[in-house]
């Protein structure tokens, strides 16, 4: 089951949304739950990463789309955004926001089924990529392949990404159960690296993107074989 949240200050509009999920299910034998907000700011107020499928309004009241968009991308890099909008010049925006496509008003069910099938097959290719974050404020939603290294400081867990870094709780020895079939390696007690992002590899330390990270005596051997495996044997 895949979870859509439709965010539609017409009332008339997010009728009609609904309606066409309720076809497409009929007709794919897909199933859905959708959940409708009014407004932007109603659904970004204490958001969780639970959606698979956004249809979103960009003119609306209180929030317009485009801000309530940037502020999902800051807890939700990954579900499918397709904006609804009268004028496409307004959806060309989308791509500051990674979103997946848009849709133009009056909606006509032929067009909402193609790009509904699209956020679908994009939801069913990405859904094993993720891994929700519990940070202080927020529940994250990111992708396990922008993950650079997570490592453990004062009982807290930071996932590094190109963008940002993270700060959540947990073992780091379940994380990395997780992990591992994704390519993460050990490479000391307190960081779990992906290999993807190692450039460089010295005799106490591993470059990381721009970050030199320690590497201990006793993972060494193990590292270097989880890396030259990765790599085919060419490291």
């Amino acid at each position: 089951m895949l979870n859509i949240a439709i965010v539609e200050d017409e009332k008339s509009c997010s009728d009609i949304i609904k309606k066409y999920i309720d076809r497409f299910q009929d007709i794919y034998g897909e199933s859905f739950r959708c959940s409708v907000f009014s407004n932007g700011l109603e659904f970004i107020d204490e958001y969780r990463p639970v959606y698979d499928i956004i249809f979103m309004d960009i003119k609306m009241p209180l929030m317009d789309g485009m801000e309530t968009a940037r502020r999902l991308r800051e807890a939700d890099t990954e579900t499918a955004l397709i904006f609804v909008t009268n004028m496409a010049r307004y959806a060309i925006q989308g791509y500051e926001v990674q979103a997946l496509d848009f849709i133009l008003k009056p909606v006509k069910y032929d067009e909402f089924e193609m790009k509904l099938k699209k956020a679908v097959k994009y939801c069913l290719g990405h859904r094993d990529d993720m891994i929700a974050i519990e940070a202080k404020d927020m529940i994250c939603r990111i992708s396990v392949r922008e993950i650079m290294y997570v490592e453990v400081m004062d009982h807290s867990l930071l996932y590094h990404t190109p963008d940002r870094i993270y700060e959540s709780y947990g073992q780091l020895k379940a994380l990395e159960d997780k992990l591992i079939p994704y390519h993460f390696a050990r490479c000391g007690k307190s960081y779990l690296v992906n290999l993807k992002y190692v450039s460089e590899v010295t005799a106490g330390s591993i470059l990381v993107g721009n970050d030199k990270i320690p590497l201990s005596r006793r993972k060494r051997k193990e590292f270097l074989q989880a890396l030259a495996d990765y790599m085919g044997g060419g490291f």
